[in-house]
């Protein structure tokens, strides 16, 4: 549920928190770029009144607070526009632009670590730990991150193929004993969907860490990460946000690893 539901449906609101929601939710065009003290006079309310209100929304701060008011505002506006913004770049300075991204980076981190079934992971890291082989796949925007991490598995001692060169005959390759893991964000490209139906074909088992659970975009896969199920769409599908929910998803599919691997 997003920050202006919350202000609409007012659950548990006392009289004055209610009149300073209904003056959010009539002024998102403004108020995100008010001070707390700033909003507490135009709404005639008092500033514990305002402290009160985002901490029971599930904000941590008046910053988190007045980010989360700015993107539900930007994500309100047309597509086309909101394809070429990035989170937060209205910040009034860069320090307070490298805040908005640390907030944001803890919103990624919150949203993955809650997603994660602790016994499928489990299930997961005995997968990996016991295959002859273990492939990798990125798509467009994880292929760095899926490189990174299947460097990241040489160096604990197992057999890895990056998917990259020869995708196809690479592909090919796979038997019963190996593991594909992909790392994806969406199979959006003409070569990535052709390289899930060949995937999906192999007798392997196969690990999928996307961020976000969308039968029309992820394959059929044996088990499945979602890192970022339950996001904002516009800032699920930002190329920053995907690359570092994956990430994290990987690197904690490796922490696991090597803890296994360690005893």
């Amino acid at each position: 549920m997003g920050i202006t539901e919350k202000l609409v449906k007012k659950e548990n609101f006392t009289s004055a928190e209610s009149s300073l929601a209904d003056y959010i939710v009539n002024n998102l065009d403004t108020v995100y770029q008010m001070s707390l003290q700033d909003l507490a006079k135009a709404s005639y309310v008092s500033k514990p009144s305002v402290i009160r209100l985002y901490r029971k929304i599930g904000c941590h701060s008046y910053r988190e607070f007045s980010i989360a008011l700015q993107l539900e505002r930007i994500t309100s506006e047309d597509n086309d526009q909101i394809s070429n913004k990035e989170p937060f770049v209205s910040a009034a300075s860069f320090k307070e632009l490298a805040e908005n991204v640390g907030i944001l980076a803890k919103q990624i981190v919150d949203h993955c670590v809650k997603a994660i079934d602790q016994n499928g992971l489990e299930d997961i890291v005995n997968a990996i730990n016991e295959a002859n082989r273990i492939f990798v796949y990125g798509d467009e925007q994880t292929e760095l991150v899926a490189l990174s991490f299947q460097q990241g598995l040489k160096k604990i001692g197992l057999e890895t193929v990056f998917i990259d060169e020869d995708p196809e005959k690479q592909i090919a390759s796979v038997n019963e004993d190996d593991v594909v893991i992909l790392a994806v964000s969406a199979f959006g490209s003409e070569k990535d969907r052709k390289l899930k139906d060949l995937i999906e074909a192999t007798s392997a088992l196969k690990i999928l860490v996307s961020i976000q659970n969308d039968p029309n975009e992820n394959f059929a896969s044996d088990y499945a990460i979602y890192t970022y199920p339950n996001g904002n769409d516009f800032i699920r599908n930002n190329i920053m946000v995907s690359r570092t929910s994956v990430l994290l998803g990987l690197n904690i599919i490796r922490a696991c690893l090597i803890k296994v691997k360690n005893g």
